[in-house]
């Protein structure tokens, strides 16, 4: 039992002494009073030559780099970053910035008014479709596409050609009628300061055959077209016409009765002056005007009143739902010669413009 004692006390001895060997912890609030085990600080020692401390462990963390004490963070625990060396080529992996940020795309100047072309082209690559019904019944659609700045080509349907059997009869509208495009021209301000946009342009119709009579209508145009400010525009230009007509039904033995065109008499008939305005009270809204010609055949008329260019009168407006979305809504007056209020059609178009192709042209440059 005496030995047994011994022991244990022993054992409570040698732990009190490795208890007391422990360094105390220090004193939150900086003072050494209650803390026995801490020793006083050392008295001034006399001015000598000065002696640089000695540099800290490196630890994980940059912000602690160079404190002394600081605890050294091998896995990155404190620093949230892990202490391992930096990928060189990391930064040569990463794709390039081709330079600053593109500009915004100033607004789109449209191609045509509302019926009546413009001086303007659609820019390179960018896509435009118009598709628009009226009360008459009338379904068109006009798609096209930007050629290098300096061109556009498109196909079209159009309503705007009509025929009547006699003088007398109300005219109708030929539809489908099917027309190509093809328009280049000079950007405004491209040449010179104040230059309007001027482009040449030219629609043909692929063959109609209608009721016995197979027709065919081209136009060759030039307009110019004038910001007046930033809220206006004017559009005047001069057009060229030229059309055929020519009946399908042949007696037996007989040769096909000729074919009647515009250009046959006076150049007179064909030239015709055209034009628009543009303004734009709100960001979004534009009010638009234009006076343009559509021909009409007369099957059973005289041969110099078989094909006749009648002036039409429209007027409107255009929204901008988004920069892709344009709604135009307006009145449409087929001829203004003979001014008839029960012949005028209320219409409403919606067009959509893509630069998608644009911008992978553009990547590939």
């Amino acid at each position: 039992m005496k030995q047994a004692n011994a022991v244990v006390l022993a054992t409570v001895l040698a732990t009190g002494a490795l208890a007391r060997a422990q360094p105390a912890p220090p004193d939150p609030s900086g003072s050494a009073a209650g803390s026995p085990s801490i020793p006083a600080a050392p008295a001034a020692s006399p001015p000598g030559p000065a002696t640089a401390p000695a540099p800290a462990p490196a630890t994980g963390d940059p912000a602690t780099a160079g404190v002394p004490g600081a605890p050294a963070d091998p896995d990155g625990l404190i620093s949230g970053q892990p202490d391992t060396p930096l990928d060189p080529y990391a930064a040569a992996a990463a794709p390039a910035r081709r330079g600053p940020p593109k500009p915004p795309r100033p607004p789109l100047d449209f191609p045509e008014v509302l019926t009546t072309p413009t001086g303007w082209l659609l820019p390179a690559g960018v896509l435009y479709s118009k598709d628009a019904i009226d009360t008459g019944g009338g379904v068109t659609s006009d798609n096209r596409v930007g050629l290098g700045d300096v061109a556009e080509f498109g196909v079209a349907t159009t309503d705007q050609v009509r025929e009547r059997q006699t003088m007398a009869d109300k005219p109708e509208r030929i539809q489908p009628y099917i027309t190509a495009s093809f328009r280049l021209g000079i950007a405004e301000n491209r040449l010179f300061d104040q230059q309007p946009g001027v482009t040449l342009g030219f629609r043909k119709s692929f063959e109609r055959n209608h009721d016995d009579e197979k027709t065919r209508i081209a136009e060759l145009t030039l307009v110019a077209s004038k910001h007046l400010g930033k809220r206006a525009a004017l559009h005047v230009g001069g057009a060229l016409w030229d059309a055929s007509l020519q009946s399908t039904v042949t007696e037996p033995g007989q040769a096909p009765p000729p074919e009647i065109t515009l250009h046959g008499h006076d150049y007179k008939n064909q030239i015709r002056p055209f034009g628009g305005f543009e303004a734009r009270p709100l960001p979004r809204s534009e009010i638009l005007i234009d006076l343009g010609w559509a021909p009409e055949f007369c099957y059973q008329c005289a041969d110099t009143d078989k094909i006749k260019l009648r002036p039409e009168l429209s007027w409107g407006v255009r929204y901008e739902v988004a920069r892709f979305m344009h709604l135009e809504s307006g009145v449409r007056v087929p001829d203004i010669g003979n001014f008839n209020l029960l012949d005028a059609q209320i219409f409403g178009q919606v067009t959509f413009t893509s630069f998608a192709l644009k911008g992978a042209v553009d990547s590939l440059k």
